[in-house]
């Protein structure tokens, strides 16, 4: 009888010890963010408007912390370790908002829901279709947008993106700010074209 007791015990301090080995076996993660135009921007307007700015439309499976990358035959992965810091969906909007402060310095920028005391000249309405990529191959980035102006009139436009890139999620990190700075300059020379 004692003989089933030690064993019991040394059989449950093995899976306790396996347990803790386990857990500590768990690689650290990686949080990324996108970042805004890094080199001196050329200033696309000096023109003086208000843009406002909403994100109309996201992926639902890219709204989650974990990086989310494509395979092939449609199939996504989606990594417990390389990670969003925020929301990827709050990044797009305000990596955009603030690469078109840099591009036309003079203007004024909100974000939707926005207070501001005047009547915005432009609403900027942005609808991500896809935002990934798949590793050691390209991004795919696929963005309509719609420019709207105080009369109404509308002005709508795509842009597609695909960068190679190489096996790794910095590689992609970096590859998807750029194709996002693509856009970002593709918005203001829109909005500088419409403000003149």
């Amino acid at each position: 009888m004692r003989t089933f007791h030690y064993l019991s015990l040394l059989l449950l301090l093995l899976l306790a010890s396996a347990c803790v080995q386990i857990k500590g076996s768990t690689p650290p993660s990686h949080f990324f963010i996108l970042e805004s135009i890094t080199t001196s921007p050329d200033i696309l307007s000096d023109s003086y408007f208000i843009i406002a700015i909403e994100l109309t439309e996201f992926p639902e499976h890219l709204k989650r912390s974990q990086i989310v990358t494509r395979q092939q035959n449609n199939i996504i992965h989606i990594s417990e370790i390389q990670r969003w810091a925020t929301p990827l969906e709050d990044q797009v909007l305000n990596l955009i908002a603030n690469n078109l402060r840099l591009l036309l310095p003079e203007s004024t920028v909100v974000i939707k829901p926005w207070q501001i005391n005047r009547q915005v000249d432009h609403t900027l309405q942005i609808s991500v279709k896809k935002m990934s990529g798949i590793l050691g191959q390209k991004t795919d980035v696929d963005i309509r947008w719609q420019l709207a102006d105080q009369k109404g009139a509308k002005y709508p436009g795509h842009y597609i993106d695909q960068r190679p890139i190489d096996d790794s999620y910095e590689g992609l990190v970096k590859a998807l700010n750029r194709g996002l700075e693509g856009l970002s300059r593709e918005l203001a020379r829109e909005l500088a074209k419409q403000g003149s």
